[in-house]
Parts: structure tokens; C-alpha cells; sequence
């Protein structure tokens, strides 16, 4: 759900002549359908390694050579589908795919537990109960969170790009890689972990009211984000 809404607020910020080169040149109508195709593929391929980053312990920031030394990371993959890109030539499967990984690779590098601790696995080991069900921290940061309030995608994502100041877009695209994945790394030290009540597995109402704000930033940053990105390497 999450990775959808970061198509659809992309989707919104795409130069008119970058978003027919999508549609004609990769046959991709929305990026909101691809977007969790690499999921789709993760198992069968090996690379659940690509979706995430661990960060060595109580560090706050990304370092490829202590964090990612072989380049099998999310921070790294970003990277790398925007080389493919740049340097493409007639669009060829190769080409396609570095565009649907990019697509969902962007959304994965904004969720603050994709650069979590290995310990824990970014929150997957750690339990909780959420709804009357048993979940984990991960599960709910990927989009167990998210509130609709019987919204569609397509309304939340249009709620959600509405509230984006020309301000907040400037800025936001003066960022560049590393710094998505510091931003998401200082979360989730600072909030995403620091549960009210480590030996408690429900969630205060403070803690959820807390992570969805964070998390509807994370999904417009990573929209907007997204659009400057394949604005630049596509036009």
C-alpha cells in the first residue's frame, strides 16, 4: 500500500514529456502498478538484501564501507538503476526492470526501519499486537500504520500531495541518496525504537498518532523524490 501511494504522488510530479516517455518508451501506464513488482521478484531472485541496509549499531549515519561494502543494499541499488538509466540505450528488459526496482527501491529507502538494526532485523524480530492481531514493529512501519479512514489510495495520495509546499518540494529534491537514508536511519533511532514500553507489545496511542505523521512525510518525500529523480535522468 505504502509503495503505491509513493507511485501515485510521483505520478503527480512528473514533467508531462518524462511521463509519456514511461508510457511509450517502457510501456508502464502508472508507476503506482509496478510498484511492488521487486517485491514480487525478491524471493525467487535472492535479493532480499537489496530492500534494506542494516547501519552498525548506535549510528546515526550511512557509510558504504562499514554499512554496505558490496553494494547489496537499498541505499546502493538506488544508485546503481539510476546508472542504468542515465546511461540507457533502446529500452530493453534490463532497462524496464532498473526502472520498476528504482520505482519501488526510492519508497523502501524512506521507511526509517529499512535502515534498522541487524540485531532485529529492522524490527521484524521485535512483536507486537496491533488491532487485536500479532504483528512486528517492520510489518507495521511498512504499512500497517498507514490510516486510510476509508479513503482510496488514490484519495489519500491526492490528500497527502496537496499538503507539499513548493518549499518542501525544493528541498526535498536538493537531497541526495545518502541523505534519504540518514534521514530514515536518525527516525528510527529517534522514534521508530524508542517504544514507550519495550516489554509491552501494544502500541500507546501516542506512538501511533506520532508514527503516521512521520510516515505520510516519508511517503511524500519519497513521492516527490522519486518524480525529481526520473525527472532528471528520463527528460
Amino acid at each position: 500500500m505504502g509503495h503505491r501511494i509513493v507511485g501515485k504522488i510521483a505520478e503527480m510530479h512528473l514533467l508531462p514529456e518524462v511521463r509519456i516517455k514511461i508510457e511509450k518508451n517502457f510501456n508502464i501506464k502508472k508507476l503506482s502498478d509496478v510498484a511492488n513488482w521487486a517485491d514480487r521478484v525478491r524471493k525467487k531472485r535472492s535479493q532480499g538484501p537489496w530492500h534494506y541496509c542494516n547501519i552498525a549499531a548506535s549510528k546515526s549515519s550511512y557509510l558504504r564501507d562499514r554499512d554496505c561494502p558490496e553494494g547489496e543494499c537499498v541505499v546502493e541499488k538506488v544508485k546503481e538503476f539510476a546508472r542504468v538509466l542515465k546511461d540507457r540505450g533502446p529500452v530493453e528488459k534490463e532497462t524496464k526492470e532498473s526502472l520498476m526496482y528504482l520505482i519501488h527501491f526510492v519508497g523502501d529507502i524512506h521507511q526509517p526501519l529499512h535502515l534498522g538494526n541487524a540485531r532485529d532485523r529492522g524490527g521484524n524480530k521485535m512483536a507486537r499486537n496491533f488491532k487485536g492481531r500479532e504483528t512486528n514493529l517492520h510489518a507495521l512501519w511498512d504499512g500497517g500504520l498507514i490510516y486510510l479512514a476509508g479513503k482510496s489510495l488514490v484519495q489519500y495520495a491526492s490528500d497527502l500531495n496537496r499538503r507539499i509546499s513548493q518549499a518542501d518540494k525544493k528541498t526535498w529534491n536538493f537531497s541526495k541518496v545518502n541523505d534519504w537514508a540518514n534521514e530514515s536511519r536518525v527516525l528510527a533511532l529517534d522514534h521508530a525504537y524508542p517504544l514507550d514500553d519495550s516489554s509491552s507489545r501494544e502500541l500507546s496511542k501516542r506512538y501511533i498518532e506520532k508514527s503516521r505523521e512521520i510516515i505520510d512525510l516519508r511517503l511524500s518525500q519519497a513521492g516527490v523524490r522519486l518524480a525529481g529523480l526520473l525527472n532528471g535522468l528520463l527528460k
